[in-house]
């Protein structure tokens, strides 16, 4: 099991595949477990390198402040040890904020950017509902159960339909997701660096050729965001996944993955 400690901490990550270099980057309280749809296919033509965020997974969880800032330099670490000197990268959430503060401090070290189901904050960031910003911060103190937070929160990261029509797809990402559960204290932080993001001032800068993502059902983050990010970047493709939630990597798994190794083989 690979671990960096460059960043001053423990950090898991893992190399699959060959060919050109692909980092991803996970949201919000996941794992590189959560990985687990997009893997194969990607791998199948890249030197895929996944790991876990400070705070999930088998990564050390400091009980420190975090800022995404910090990540971006624990998502750089993991790229030195493996060897990467410059490398394709995919964030989804949490980790497409992650994946923009890297473009930006590093632009060297990333080749292309896809940014899934996120946005660059700031002022013109557009909120989720009360409710599902309040069900967000209740995560942090609930006492139910891994699982049963995880089915309490379905709804904001998956659309109605899928949830009535593929809840066993649902019920295996929750049942990957618990393997390792996240800390109470651990997603608070992480939650925090989230609503600190902001890259509104910035984003224009990134001159990479970059692919945003966004279901245009994401209660979680609004479709508005997607646009808005796409607008921003330079010559950015836009990529909608009609009818999908914030997961839209389960609600259109195959489509998702044809698409981005198009983007990526015509780099």
């Amino acid at each position: 099991m690979p671990h960096t400690t460059e960043n001053g901490i423990n950090l898991y990550y893992e190399v699959h595949g060959e060919g050109e270099p692909l980092l991803l980057i996970m949201g919000l309280s996941l794992n590189s477990k959560s990985w687990f749809r997009t893997l194969p296919a990607l791998s199948e033509h890249f030197k895929v390198i996944i790991f876990d965020n400070r705070g999930t997974g088998l990564s050390d969880k400091p009980n420190t402040p975090y800022s995404i800032e910090q990540m971006a330099e624990d998502a750089r670490c993991v790229l030195d040890t493996a060897g990467v000197d410059s490398a394709h990268v995919y964030g989804i959430s949490m980790g497409g904020m992650i994946a923009q503060r890297l473009a930006l401090t590093y632009p060297s070290r990333v080749r292309s950017l896809i940014l899934g189901c996120t946005t660059s904050g700031g002022a013109n960031h557009v909120q989720p509902s009360a409710e599902v910003s309040m069900l967000m911060l209740s995560r942090g103190s609930s006492i139910a159960t891994p699982e049963e937070m995880a089915w309490a929160t379905a709804p904001i990261l998956y659309s109605q339909a899928f949830i009535e029509n593929q809840r066993e797809l649902v019920a295996e990402d929750i049942q990957r997701r618990i393997e390792i559960p996240v800390l109470p204290y651990a997603y608070i932080l992480q939650l925090q660096a989230c609503l600190a993001h902001d890259t509104s001032n910035e984003i224009d800068q990134i001159q990479v050729p970059a692919l945003v993502i966004h279901g245009d059902a994401d209660k979680l983050v609004p479709y508005q965001n997607g646009i808005n990010l796409a607008e921003k970047i330079p010559n950015a493709e836009f990529l909608t996944i009609q009818g999908a939630g914030h997961i839209y990597v389960t609600e259109a798994n195959e489509l998702v993955n044809e698409k981005v190794l198009y983007f990526l083989k015509n780099q």
